[in-house]
């Protein structure tokens, strides 16, 4: 009578310990790519491929991510610069067993100041 509780309860446990370290990795990886973002030389390609290396990495190889301003290089020093990652939870979900209740996406953002020479 109670096994069907504790298997309940250990599945959600296992899936939401599973959805946390996703938004770790996805974390990570906005924040490494923010951190080569405001280097004074970078350019979105060099971005993009530092992020991509990090999430295919950890498994996720169905994200987005948005750059705020579109250009890096257009960028001043000092100016901010904001990086957002976005992956959809249908996209790292450990077991979809539909009765937990799980966010519509992860996501991280990370916002940084343009460094100079």
């Amino acid at each position: 009578m109670v096994l069907p509780l504790l298997l309940l309860l250990t599945m959600g446990a296992i899936e939401y310990g599973w959805l946390f370290l996703k938004a770790q990795q996805i974390t990570n990886a906005t924040r490494q790519g923010a951190r080569l973002a405001i280097r004074p030389d970078s350019t979105n390609g060099e971005v993009l491929a530092a992020i991509e290396t990090l999430m295919v990495g950890s498994g996720m190889d169905s994200y987005a991510v948005n750059f705020d301003p579109p250009d890096i290089a257009s960028l001043t020093v000092g100016e901010n610069l904001e990086i957002r990652v976005t992956v959809a939870s249908a996209n790292v979900v450990l077991i979809d067993a539909g009765f937990l209740p799980v966010p519509e996406s992860l996501e991280a953002a990370v916002t940084m100041a343009k460094e100079g020479p």
